[in-house]
């Protein structure tokens, strides 16, 4: 049997009620569950949330913006209790008191930077600074990119500062009219000042900024992603990630989660698990309760464990993650009869088990082909 040595990295605490352990598979030849064509980035990442956060979307209001996205975050206190502050009593009218405020913003595409503001003041949540629509364009701090396939896509209400000078040329604060604005029929409405000529060109992953709470902002601070072309909403589906239903403010830590897998999400109040950047992962102390709920996570970001152990009989996991490779399964909380039953059957097909750990009755191993 493999033994772990000298593992190290994050503890992972998402701490919930039992679950019976279930078939951790991949069976896709190539790599596991791997990006579908067409399909773009999710504009947040998983590994900016802390533990017990999720992000939250829920549908957008009609007009160009119909398929748009306003993106939030929630801190998990229970079920039904999803708080959008970092902590219990949290002032709300203080933007670093949110959970979302902060967290990181990606392209979702390769495109062209053709509008920009970076520099715009803030408002306090709960309120608009009256300037917002005069001298501040109504996604505040944001991005206009024409995209390599020829949708247009916004990306409002970052921090002030956190836009990359280097992707936008613009370091004013207000602009002299924010009503003075190109677009057409089959244009983006775009404010004069903002456009960008010759904009810079960036691929899919690229930083642009920090969650905020600039422009039309609506109450709080927020991401608010939408693409359009020809004057018409372009519905946007994304490669990797997972959802779960919402509903009155009420979904488990623990899902079910459903993978995105090149689908739009549900026009419904949900949440999101968008995915770790794939690379070389140590997770210890994973709670089984937790575990199988963060292995779908993994493995929807395209990993795949190379060594997973346990301890406690099965009360906690800890597991070393890789970029996934070929076909592979692996199982958890296993007896004994369990595990011989699995390793004849994937024995059979052709399997080699890599790794396996036992800890008092239970059982975890992961089989390669």
């Amino acid at each position: 049997m493999n033994k772990l040595t000298s593992l190290s990295g994050t503890v992972v605490t998402r701490g919930r009620k039992s679950k019976r352990p279930v078939l951790l598979a991949g069976a896709v030849a190539g790599t596991l569950l791997p990006c579908v064509a067409h399909a773009y980035s999710l504009p947040v990442r998983g590994d900016s949330l802390a533990a017990g956060e999720m992000f939250v979307t829920a549908i957008h209001s009609a007009g160009i913006q119909a398929e748009g996205k306003d993106i939030t975050a929630r801190r998990h206190i229970t079920d039904s209790s999803w708080s959008l502050l970092k902590t219990d009593g949290a002032d709300p009218k203080v933007l670093t008191n949110y959970v979302d405020y902060g967290k990181p913003v990606y392209a979702m595409a390769p495109g062209t930077v053709v509008g920009c503001w970076r520099n715009a003041p803030q408002n306090t949540p709960g309120s608009m600074r009256s300037d917002v629509g005069t001298h501040i364009a109504g996604g505040g701090n944001h991005f206009w990119f024409r995209q390599d396939d020829g949708v247009y896509a916004l990306y409002a209400h970052m921090q002030p500062g956190s836009l990359p000078a280097s992707l936008c040329p613009h370091n004013a604060t207000f602009l002299v009219n924010a009503k003075n604005s190109y677009g057409s029929a089959t244009f983006p409405d775009i404010a004069k000042e903002v456009w960008v000529s010759g904009g810079v060109h960036v691929n899919a992953g690229t930083f642009l900024g920090l969650v905020g709470d600039s422009g039309a902002s609506a109450q709080i601070p927020h991401l608010h992603v939408h693409m359009e072309k020809n004057g018409v909403p372009v519905v946007m589906t994304f490669d990797r990630g997972m959802t779960e239903p919402f509903p009155g403010g009420t979904g488990d830590l623990d899902g079910p989660w459903t993978r995105l897998a090149g689908h739009a999400m549900p026009k419904a109040d949900i949440l999101f698990w968008p995915p770790h950047p794939v690379g070389y992962y140590t997770f210890n102390g994973t709670p089984a309760a937790d575990y199988q709920s963060f292995f779908d996570h993994l493995a929807d970001s395209g990993m795949m464990p190379s060594i997973v152990t346990c301890a406690n009989n099965g009360a906690t996991y800890n597991a070393n993650w890789v970029p996934s490779q070929g076909q592979w399964v692996s199982y958890h909380g296993m007896s004994a009869t369990d595990f011989l039953t699995k390793n004849a059957q994937l024995s059979a097909q052709g399997f080699t088990r890599t790794s396996t750990y036992t800890c008092g009755t239970v059982t975890v191993a992961v089989w390669r082909k």
